[in-house]
């Protein structure tokens, strides 16, 4: 996911608020929601499901510290906006599971990019939970070769030539990879 379709803007700020509206409505297609306090913010993320939550820092946090763990149970992946200079209130944002933090005044294009790779980690995030705990569990190289080779042959019937051809190296080559790979075709 590249793009969020739907961002809640939660701040009382209304300089961060037109700009964040403003940018996301283009966006989103509209798919932009604002909220002026952290109560109202955590019951219209519970409501629609954000796909990234941009959160103002200043905010008092309703829930004693699970503010943060709240918006992401929720699957929204959240950017947390500080004031300016006060990085120790991002770092704490961050290490209570924010994906991003910005710092005021925020320029748009700074913004929509914490944004997408917070909904993109909500994503992934919800994706792991749907998919009953499924852990990624990456390919090694060589296995999506060797897995390639053995289809390539199979599908000429064993001719290396046409194999090679298909694959793009040189039938010395196939020849060489089949011999590592140990392959009885």
């Amino acid at each position: 996911m590249a793009v969020a379709e739907r961002v809640l803007v939660v701040t009382a700020d209304e300089a961060l608020a037109r700009v964040a509206c403003e940018l996301f409505a283009a966006v989103t297609g509209g798919g932009v929601l604002r909220e002026r306090d952290a109560v109202a913010g955590l019951e219209t993320c519970a409501r629609a499901r954000p796909d990234a939550a941009v959160w103002d820092g200043d905010l008092p946090d309703p829930v004693d510290g699970a503010l943060v763990a709240r918006v992401r149970a929720y699957g929204a992946g959240m950017v947390v906006v500080v004031a300016a200079g006060d990085v120790t209130a991002g770092v704490r944002a961050l290490q209570l599971g924010a994906e991003q933090f910005v710092a005021k005044p925020v320029s748009p294009d700074h913004l929509a990019a914490a944004v997408a790779r917070a909904a993109e980690a909500g994503w992934w995030r919800l994706r792991g939970a749907r998919a009953d705990r499924e852990v990624y569990r990456p390919r090694s190289l060589a296995a999506a070769e060797r897995e390639q080779i053995e289809i390539a042959l199979r599908h000429h019937a064993g001719n290396r030539t046409r194999a090679a051809r298909d694959l793009g190296i040189s039938r010395a080559t196939l020849i060489n990879k089949i011999r590592t790979y140990v392959l009885d075709l």
